[in-house]
């Protein structure tokens, strides 16, 4: 398991116990980016067998990730948020929604929101055509999964299970992105080399939703649209207008919503900055995404942009620390 972490003792106190029970063996790796909290010093002491990559710095998630992955000794490697609760069957149920032989190199779990376990919070990643992702079951009753329910187009990067020979093969994430997004690239570019993920809906979490940074904030606002921007850069979403025209149209809806809910107008300014960094990349084909319900038309997804923050409501419960 990789677990990226930074400044978040507090959440390795209460993830760390939940590895330990689970029904799989496994071994942990902590990748740190220069936490002062006394993240150090709690692994040292209380979890010796956990090894532990300490950056100087914050490096951000995807560079943590790949570091971490390339120090891991299994086949399979799992990525983990430092701010979840594993159930017991986690790991073993996550992992055997792998099947690489037939083409499953990724699976999800399910991610439900602490202080609203009732619900979902994400089972993986679905794009539209746009290439804009988006929270696969978000603020579903748990209940749905009792259904028929279709697997993702990838996992999200905050838990996940990889096939380690394919996520090295592609690349791993790409060290442009600091945070946010960088999962959603990886998974179209798994998805474009015609690679698959399951949905391990038994697999369950608790998902302090956006620990670190805390949702709505400034920081994690222009992240995510820096990581928008480049997205549409990368891809070169310019030379397909329509797209373009929806996309940018998309981003023009969600930086007013921060405005007038976050009080915050980083958002447009980042993801122009972020657009310039993707045309100035190396240019990713554009995917043939495949038909069905992950893969969202362009009205779909502007529609789910419209919704998304008041689905479970504009903020998290607060979680005792």
């Amino acid at each position: 398991m990789i677990v990226p972490t930074y400044q978040g003792r507090h959440h390795l106190e209460q993830l760390l116990p939940s590895l330990d029970e689970q029904t799989l063996r496994h071994e942990v790796i902590v990748v740190d980016n220069g936490s002062t909290d006394g993240t150090h010093d709690l692994l040292q002491e209380r979890w010796p067998q956990v090894r532990v990559i300490s950056f100087p710095d914050n490096r951000g998630f995807g560079k943590a990730v790949n570091a971490g992955v390339d120090a891991a000794t299994s086949q399979t490697v799992v990525l983990l948020n430092n701010d979840t609760i594993c159930t017991p069957t986690f790991l073993e149920r996550l992992v055997a929604a792998l099947d690489p032989q037939q083409g499953v190199v990724m699976s999800s779990p399910i991610l439900v929101r602490r202080g609203a376990e009732d619900r979902i919070d994400t089972a993986g990643i679905v794009v539209d055509r746009t290439l804009h992702g988006f929270n696969h079951l978000y603020g579903e009753p748990v209940e749905v999964l009792e259904g028929a329910v279709f697997d993702p187009l990838a996992p999200c990067g905050g838990a996940a299970a990889f096939d380690r020979s394919a996520f090295l093969d592609i690349g791993g994430f790409d060290p442009a992105f600091f945070a946010y997004l960088e999962d959603v690239d990886l998974g179209i570019r798994c998805v474009a080399r015609g690679w698959k993920c399951r949905l391990a809906r038994t697999a369950v979490g608790v998902h302090a939703h956006s620990g670190t940074l805390g949702e709505g904030s400034s920081a994690k606002n222009r992240l995510t649209a820096w990581g928008r921007g480049y997205i549409v850069g990368k891809y070169r979403l310019h030379r397909k207008p329509r797209l373009f025209i929806w996309a940018t149209a998309g981003e023009g809806v969600m930086a007013a919503g921060k405005a007038i809910v976050d009080h915050d107008l980083s958002s447009t300014k980042a993801f122009v900055v972020g657009l310039r960094a993707g045309l100035r990349a190396p240019a990713e084909p554009f995917p043939r995404l495949p038909a069905g319900p992950a893969t969202l038309s362009p009205f779909r997804g502007f529609r789910r942009r419209l919704t998304r923050r008041f689905k479970l409501g504009a903020r998290p419960r607060p979680v005792a620390e």
